[in-house]
C-alpha cells in the first residue's frame, strides 16, 4: 500500500467492537467476569450542516493497555448510523478499528493507492472517570461494507486519547491487559481474499500462508487467519486477551458456570458463542503490556 518514498504510518489495533442486542446484558457479563466498564454513553455525530446530532448508538467500552473492546447497541435505527444493517445479519463481534495518528493523512494515503473509503467523520462521546471528565472526540473514516462481510473495517484517530485511557479504566479485577489477537475462519480462498483487504488497509504479513493459515501484525497485537471445513463465510471465531493471572476470571467464569473449551496455567478458552458469538481466551502474560 505505501508509495515509495512515502513516510510510513504506523497502524494499530485500536479496538474490536460488539454489536449486541441487549448492551445492558452485555455489560453485565462482563462486569461479572471482572473488567472494569466506561459508562453508558451516547454517540454523536456532525451533520452536513455541522450541527451535533445522535448517531442512534450507545456503548460501554473495556479499556486495556493495549487496545479496548466496545460493546454496542444500535438504540435508534433512523439515526443513519452505518452498522444498523448488521443487526439483520448477526449479532457479535463486526467492528475492526485501525488506529492512525492523523485519519485525514491515511485518508489521503488510501484514496492514493485506489482504496474506496468514505469521507473522514467527526464524532463524539461523554466520557466521567474519577480522574477527569468531558468530550471524548474522534476522527474516523471507513470502507465499503456488507452486512455478511468479515468485519467493518475502519480508521480511528483518538484526538483526545486522555480521555478514553484514564488509569481507573484500566485496573481490571480479573488482571486483563491487553487485546493480543483476533482470530477468524472461513475457506481458504476467501480467507485469502479477507488477507489481501486488511492489507491494503495497513495490516502486515509476518510470512507467507501456510495451507491457507495467515498471521498479520497490527503494532503489538495480531490478526490470525485459520481455514475452517465446516464453514465458507469469513467470521471472527475468537478473541485473546492477556492477563497478569487467570485465577480471577476463572473463579469467575466457574460461578457464571461458563462452558471451558480449554484450561490450562497460561490457558483458559471460555465458550462465548452463545452470548457474543465467539470463544474468549484468556492467556497470562508477564511483563510489561506494550510491544
Amino acid at each position: 500500500m505505501q508509495n515509495p518514498g512515502q513516510p510510513t504510518q504506523a497502524i494499530d489495533l485500536d479496538h474490536v467492537g460488539f454489536i449486541v442486542q441487549d448492551l445492558s446484558a452485555a455489560r453485565d457479563l462482563f462486569v461479572d467476569l471482572g473488567f472494569v466498564l466506561t459508562e453508558r454513553a451516547d454517540h454523536t455525530r456532525s451533520d452536513a450542516q455541522g450541527l451535533t446530532v445522535s448517531a442512534g448508538s450507545s456503548q460501554h467500552s473495556i479499556m486495556l493497555e493495549v487496545g479496548y473492546i466496545e460493546l454496542m447497541q444500535i438504540t435508534d435505527a433512523r439515526a443513519g448510523h452505518q452498522l444498523t444493517p448488521a443487526t439483520g445479519e448477526r449479532y457479535g463481534l463486526h467492528v475492526l478499528a485501525l488506529g492512525c495518528a492523523d485519519a485525514r493523512a491515511w485518508h489521503a494515503r488510501c484514496l492514493q493507492n485506489a482504496l474506496s473509503v468514505r469521507p473522514v467523520m467527526d464524532w463524539s462521546r461523554p466520557v466521567h472517570t474519577p480522574e477527569r471528565s468531558g468530550l471524548a472526540r474522534f476522527a474516523f473514516f471507513d470502507a465499503p461494507w456488507q452486512p455478511s462481510d468479515p468485519s467493518y473495517v475502519c480508521w480511528v484517530q483518538h484526538v483526545t486519547p486522555e480521555l478514553v485511557r484514564s488509569p481507573s479504566l484500566m485496573r481490571h479485577p480479573n488482571g486483563a491487559r491487553a487485546l493480543r489477537t483476533l482470530h477468524y475462519e472461513g475457506g481458504i480462498d476467501e480467507l485469502a481474499r479477507w488477507a489481501a483487504v486488511l492489507q491494503d488497509s495497513g495490516a502486515q504479513a509476518t510470512g507467507a500462508a501456510q495451507h491457507g493459515a495467515m498471521t498479520l501484525r497490527l503494532g503489538p497485537s495480531a490478526i490470525d487467519l485459520q481455514p475452517s471445513a465446516q464453514r465458507q463465510q469469513v467470521l471472527p471465531s475468537a478473541l485473546t486477551l492477556a492477563f497478569s493471572s487467570l485465577e480471577e476470571i476463572e473463579r469467575r467464569a466457574d460461578r457464571l458456570q461458563l462452558p471451558r473449551l480449554h484450561h490450562s496455567t497460561e490457558r483458559l478458552s471460555l465458550d462465548l458463542r452463545a452470548s457474543c458469538g465467539l470463544v474468549l481466551h484468556a492467556v497470562r502474560e508477564d511483563g510489561a503490556a506494550g510491544p
